[in-house]
């Protein structure tokens, strides 16, 4: 009989331990679990921001392109098949040497603080892209012998 009580007692025991091991460990996994929810949400969030920033990034710099090293055929093709005099005169058309301007992947020359409908800015004055009507000018120059090569060649014949 003391055998069974023992056994019973033994067995009780046991079973409690591994009911308090099961308990616990549930619990410490649910926390571990909220733990790593939290923690994903915050790296999700990062990333998410990151990503906004580098798609403004790549918006801002769709806004204005980089002539500081083009070469014949990006500033021809920027200015839509016109030849050096053309771009020349659009160039001196409102502007001193010493302005900053960004040029738009249409040509477009934009001076100034510029903004648009999406609350993108940007500042010729500041950007990236920015460069002085001298720079261009000089760098055109440079090349006038392959924009105008390319002007007439893609000129319609009269």
């Amino acid at each position: 009989m003391k055998k069974n009580i023992y056994l019973a007692s033994f067995s009780l025991v046991l079973l409690a331990g591994f009911a308090t091991y099961t308990i616990y460990t549930k619990t410490s996994d649910t926390q571990n679990s909220e733990e790593t929810k939290r923690t994903n949400q915050v790296i999700a969030k990062e990333t998410l921001e990151a990503s906004k920033k580098k798609s403004n990034e790549r918006k801002v710099d769709t806004f204005s392109i980089d002539l500081k090293n083009a070469d014949a055929k990006k500033i021809y093709e920027t200015f839509k098949d016109s030849n050096v005099d053309d771009i020349i005169t659009l160039l001196e058309m409102d502007h001193d040497d010493s302005d900053r301007i960004l040029v738009s992947p249409d040509g477009t020359i934009l001076t100034g603080q510029i903004g648009d409908e999406n609350g993108r800015k940007v500042d010729s004055n500041t950007d990236k892209n920015s460069i002085t009507v001298k720079e261009l000018k000089d760098l055109v120059l440079l090349h006038k012998e392959e924009i105008d090569e390319l002007a007439a060649q893609n000129s319609p014949q009269e």
